[in-house]
């Protein structure tokens, strides 16, 4: 026996069985007629992982979020109950809970800058305003030849060049 506290964690109990989660694994893999290799195979894992789930031994297992994967998949190989078997795991193992993400609901102090949106909009309106500033003149100029050249002709007649020579 050693004194690290992590290496000699009591294994889980289920509260039904009273056995640990490795032992249930292993006795629902058995009565299953399931080997090492096929739970390995099926579930895409190394065959030591399979093993030291089924001995509980922490210290070969990677981070607990794969481990409750890993008994998620294996639980439902083997037809044991999943959220169970997790929940045990989690009871026992010395995991922080998870992070809860609050809205802070007062906008923070300072100067609020516009929307992108709001920005993009004025700069569009100013680019619209600058083309018709510079076009107004030459409108101005198109439409006064077209009034001019429609009033000195008479309708009804037709003007020809002068002949060539």
């Amino acid at each position: 026996m050693s004194d690290d506290p992590a290496t000699e964690a009591p294994p889980a109990v289920d509260a039904g069985s009273g056995q640990s989660i490795g032992a249930q694994l292993a006795a629902a893999r058995q009565a299953r007629q399931l080997d090492v290799a096929m739970v390995a195979a099926e579930l895409k894992l190394d065959a030591a992982t399979i093993r030291a789930l089924e001995n509980d031994d922490r210290t070969a297992l990677p981070a607990p979020i794969f481990v409750k994967g890993y008994l998620r998949s294996y639980a439902r190989l083997v037809g044991l109950p999943e959220d169970e078997l997790v929940r045990a795991y989690t009871a026992q193992s010395d995991e922080l809970p998870p992070l809860v993400i609050t809205r802070v609901s007062t906008p923070p102090p300072g100067l609020r800058l516009p929307s992108t949106r709001m920005v993009r909009n004025v700069v569009l309106l100013l680019l619209l305003g600058i083309m018709l500033w510079l076009a107004w003149p030459m409108a101005v100029r198109l439409f006064h030849t077209r009034v001019t050249t429609e009033d000195t002709t008479q309708n009804g007649q037709l003007e020809l060049p002068p002949p060539a020579r």
